[in-house]
């Protein structure tokens, strides 16, 4: 592709595969940026990114919407804040295959804006969200969730509550025409109790106190395990996870895992330990869906060869390629995970040595 290039890319196979795409800028230093998302393997004529900010301070939101359908695609975008629609965008005859970027800093109908959005086609569309600072230093992205990743119950492994500088901030969608009550369990045995209006959102950030009306509260600070989230109506969630309460110049974005995610065979598809110039390093969590104990096996697979470990997960835990010494350093490749319970998994990769936003999030795929 020539340089400058910005568009949409299609992967086709002859087996089943996933794809993990990592967006990063060419600055140095603290202007560094860069995180990663999960390519579309169902799109939908009805979209939801849970987390849209537009003029908040310096954080706005772009989201590329591609037409994954056969035929050109009408668009339209509702910017939703609480239970009320606060703005509407169009796009109009967008080509089959092709993308646009859309980028709420842009939008003059939005300002202070913390909500979400719903994206309609007349063809089906894969969308994936990036959220910035203006000020630079910081990227954010997931990939918008289709209707059908709608449900009653999800799962946010990795949950941080003010666990030294990081904690999680998310929203909640309520995709149905009837109010949801929410219940979430963390694996802490703590719980809120929360109303998400119809067709809208409700943010929370427990570590600075936002609770959005949600009784229960607070959430035990330095916290660091999973939530399952239960509702009434069928909901999606983002959630970021971030070093707010330090230096704040890391952050990742995830999406809560629909329970057709999870499974007793999972895989990572990039896993590091000091890996290349910039050192590179993954970690990954996984959450028992249940809560209790699992028998857990990891296979490693990469460039300098193959490395298994075998042991127990209690509701939730962390596997850190540095520390754990499950593979050696220079390893590229990925794991597989097999579990006697199912799980729910998710990724992120750091560099040891560079600076700048180098954490970039992604989901664990469930293995046919």
């Amino acid at each position: 592709m020539p340089a400058g290039w910005l568009g949409a890319a299609i992967v086709s196979a002859d087996q089943p595969v996933s794809a993990i795409a990592t967006v990063a800028n060419d600055l140095s230093g603290s202007q560094y940026v860069s995180d990663a998302y999960v390519g579309v393997g169902e799109p939908s004529t009805t979209i939801f990114a849970p987390i849209v900010m537009a003029k908040l301070g310096p954080w706005n939101t772009r989201m590329a919407i591609q037409n994954a359908g056969n035929e050109p695609a009408n668009v339209t975008i509702q910017f939703v804040s609480g239970g009320t629609v606060v703005a509407t965008q169009t796009i109009s005859n967008l080509p089959a295959g092709a993308s646009a970027v859309v980028d709420q800093y842009d939008n003059p109908a939005l300002n202070n804006f913390n909500g979400s959005a719903i994206i309609t086609g007349t063809q089906p569309l894969a969308v994936t969200v990036d959220e910035y600072r203006t000020t630079g230093g910081l990227l954010v992205s997931y990939t918008a969730l289709p209707l059908s990743k709608a449900s009653t119950t999800l799962y946010m492994p990795g949950y941080i509550n003010a666990y030294g500088p990081w904690t999680t901030d998310f929203t909640i969608v309520n995709t149905a025409n009837a109010a949801a009550s929410v219940q979430i369990q963390f694996s802490n045995a703590q719980t809120l109790n929360c109303t998400v209006p119809a067709n809208g959102s409700l943010y929370l950030n427990p570590a600075v106190g936002i609770y959005g009306g949600c009784t229960g509260g607070p959430l035990a600070s330095n916290f660091y395990g999973a939530a399952t989230v239960n509702s009434t109506q069928p909901i999606v969630i983002a959630y970021n996870i971030a070093n707010t309460l330090g230096p704040g110049n890391l952050a990742i974005g995830y999406t809560a895992v629909h329970p057709d995610d999870t499974g007793t065979k999972m895989a990572v598809p990039l896993i590091e330990n000091q890996y290349g110039g910039g050192k590179w390093t993954t970690t990954f969590s996984v959450q028992v869906i249940g809560g209790g104990t699992a028998n857990l096996t990891l296979t490693y697979t990469g460039n300098t060869g193959t490395y298994t470990w075998s042991g127990q997960v209690i509701d939730a835990k962390t596997f850190n390629q540095l520390s754990d010494g499950h593979i050696p350093a220079g390893f590229l490749g990925s794991v597989t995970i097999t579990s006697d319970k199912p799980l729910a998994v998710i990724g992120d990769q750091n560099s040891l040595i560079l600076p700048g936003d180098v954490a970039a999030g992604f989901p664990g795929v469930k293995v046919p």
